[in-house]
């Protein structure tokens, strides 16, 4: 049964696109999650009951290094590299060798990491929980629709993909 899933080159593509899609969306689903309930944070309290749930979100790895970056004051790069797992590495590489057929989602992803890293270091920089709040709610809104969007994107493509499964397998 399973060599018939990857008995063609064809077929084995699919499958790389597929688990890749569905690697990107499990990714995208955790930092939804996170980013729906940090926009609702109002006070001391609530923003530090976020701090405290972060090992929850260990499954994505944009939370792992976000969450390396607020717990530890020193950054140490070869700590923060280590937040990167290898699943990481090759779900990076893979969205790089399908640039083409990622374009959108990686366009959204820089989008999501230039808005992400402006926010926390403003919100670093701030004199005040109430302006790290405000920080965070800008940080979470812009985060959020950027991973809908690219959530939206990726299921587009794995339905479209699985729906013209033969289309697919007999064009590469």
């Amino acid at each position: 049964m399973i060599d018939q899933c990857i008995d063609s080159f064809e077929k084995r593509i699919f499958l790389f696109i597929f688990f890749l899609c569905l690697y990107w969306l499990w990714q995208n689903v955790w930092q939804l999650i996170l980013f729906g309930k940090l926009f609702f944070v109002t006070n001391y309290e609530s923003l530090f009951h976020i701090q405290s749930t972060l090992g929850m979100y260990q499954s994505s790895v944009f939370i792992r290094i976000l969450y390396y970056v607020i717990s530890n004051p020193t950054l140490n790069v070869l700590k923060l590299i280590s937040c990167i797992k290898l699943i990481d590495i090759l779900a990076i590489a893979g969205v790089i060798l399908l640039i083409k057929k990622f374009r959108i989602v990686v366009i959204f992803n820089g989008i999501k990491y230039v808005w992400g890293l402006f926010w926390v270091v403003k919100a670093l920089n701030s004199k005040s929980v109430y302006l790290v709040i405000s920080c965070l709610k800008w940080l979470s809104l812009g985060l959020f629709i950027s991973m809908l969007i690219v959530s939206i994107v990726l299921l587009y493509t794995l339905s479209k993909m699985i729906a013209d499964y033969d289309d697919f397998v007999h064009e590469l």
